[in-house]
């Protein structure tokens, strides 16, 4: 093949990319949020009802002392798989915590004074 086309055809590769790439961080936060925000209330009747029934049983198991969850935006994954939550005790142990909670602290979401999301320890995937 000629070297000037396959270099071309690379350009071109790189502008159809870079173009969609630039159009996707042009978007803005707020726009994101809205999109989010439409999507999961339309979301089917089930996957709604499911997720209601989760925070309900965070609630249930807060009240009684058994979601001490390492969040401040408690996660779901406890909930969902155990009924409760040990993670925030976990973490002040220099225990493992949940995936969710693990990832979480990465965003920011880390509620155990000074501790980094460097620290904080993962349960392996699958448990």
């Amino acid at each position: 093949m000629n070297p000037k086309k396959t270099i071309g055809m690379f350009a071109l590769v790189a502008l159809v990319v870079g173009g969609s790439l630039a159009a996707v961080t042009q978007t803005s936060m707020d726009e994101m949020m809205e999109m989010m925000k439409q999507k999961m209330m339309n979301r089917p009747a089930a996957m709604m009802s499911a997720d209601q029934a989760i925070q309900d049983q965070k609630a249930a198991a807060m009240k009684s002392g058994k979601y001490n969850c390492c969040l401040k935006n408690s996660c779901d994954y406890c909930a969902l798989k155990m009924g409760e939550c040990p993670c925030g005790m976990n973490a002040a142990n220099d225990m493992p915590v949940c995936n969710e909670c693990k990832g979480s602290w990465y965003a920011g979401d880390g509620n155990i004074p000074g501790l980094t999301a460097d620290q904080i320890k993962t349960m392996p995937r699958g448990m």
